[in-house]
């Protein structure tokens, strides 16, 4: 879809044209999905998020103004919902490299493209993304939220400012902290798990 294109379905959605909105809908709803499943790490909860969030779109689009893309606009309203699940939310979250996307009328499952490596390495591999997703879930929401739009969804600084509605040089330092403590939690836990792994085999022999 165009711009221009949608620049017009957005316009005829917000003069309460259906099956505009439902075009919206379908273009947007995977995408929306994925964000708010990498925020909120829980696929019911994701899903609630992007049908709280197409509500809140569909009530609030007769006074967008076009100041900024449409979809900028549509991803500040999703993460700030996510942003306010997670305030609600206290519970801890585990995250499954593993489990599908339900979309509701179907799955879909995160294809993994065949490299040629090895299994064990493999195993090692996804072990350590799981490890430092689980650290990333227990970052301060926005420090949480400006890594995964950076580092998990390839927004650049400049996207991320506008979608979060902050400055440029508030992104980055959120970034920039963010990366530092999940390298320094993720190496204090494999020094963790080496020392343990250590006293192990002195036990054993």
């Amino acid at each position: 879809m165009s711009s221009s294109d949608e620049r017009s379905i957005v316009d005829r959605a917000a003069k309460g044209d259906v099956d505009a909105f439902e075009s919206l809908v379908k273009a947007y709803e995977k995408k929306l999905y994925n964000m708010a499943y990498r925020l909120v790490s829980d696929p019911e909860d994701a899903l609630d998020v992007v049908q709280e969030v197409f509500l809140k779109t569909y009530q609030a689009l007769p006074n967008f103004r076009g100041d900024s893309q449409f979809s900028t606009w549509l991803y500040r309203v999703c993460v700030n919902t996510c942003l306010d699940h997670l305030r609600k939310d206290k519970k801890s979250k585990t995250y499954s490299l593993d489990a599908p996307m339900d979309l509701g009328d179907s799955e879909v499952q995160r294809q993994v493209e065949d490299d040629g490596i090895s299994t064990e390495d493999a195993v090692e591999m996804k072990s350590t993304g799981e490890e430092i997703l689980e650290i990333i879930n227990q970052l301060d929401p926005h420090y949480r939220t400006a890594l995964i739009l950076c580092d998990v969804h390839d927004y650049s600084y400049k996207e991320i400012a506008e979608i979060l509605n902050v400055s440029l040089g508030t992104v980055k330092s959120r970034i920039h902290r963010a990366r530092n403590l999940v390298r320094k939690l993720y190496q204090a836990e494999q020094s963790s798990g080496s020392s343990v792994k250590s006293s192990e085999k002195r036990g054993g022999n």
